[in-house]
């Protein structure tokens, strides 16, 4: 069976981390235990490479690591709010959206992930709720929602 795209085990809350490295990590360890991926390490390196690339911050002080990689399991969009903002290349970071998508077999999911979350990250409703949310629950509703 498939997983949801979001669920409460890929969330996390108040995360503290000094580094865009340590967070991937801990978002990789967060859909490693909740048994998304294949082989955990080639997922961090995949994710590291395409960091590499181009800066993932995109404004709204979001940040949405990601990487198709053969070690995917399944499309996965995992969550982490920070307990404070950390520099993520050139802009100031609180949350965190890392995407996994299987490669080969899944086109450009992420690509369409990628643009729902676009859409909704424009408005101050969705960030605000985002940012407010008590519970990975909620999370998981308002993500839903997109």
């Amino acid at each position: 069976m498939s997983k949801e795209l979001i669920a409460n085990d890929i969330i996390l809350f108040d995360l503290e981390a000094e580094t865009k490295q340590e967070i991937i990590e801990k978002l990789t360890d967060a859909m490693d235990k909740d048994g998304r991926l294949e082989d955990k390490d080639k997922y961090m390196a995949d994710v590291l490479a395409r960091e590499e690339s181009s800066s993932t911050a995109i404004g709204f002080e979001t940040a949405t690591p990601h990487a198709k990689s053969t070690s995917v399991k399944e499309p996965s969009l995992a969550f982490a709010r920070l307990k404070h903002p950390i520099k993520w290349d050139d802009e100031e970071v609180s949350m965190i959206f890392q995407i996994a998508v299987p490669s080969p077999g899944q086109g450009d999911r992420h690509l369409e992930i990628l643009s729902k979350l676009f859409r909704n990250l424009v408005y101050d409703s969705f960030r605000d709720q985002m940012l407010q949310a008590t519970t990975k629950e909620e999370i998981v509703d308002i993500l839903k929602e997109f």
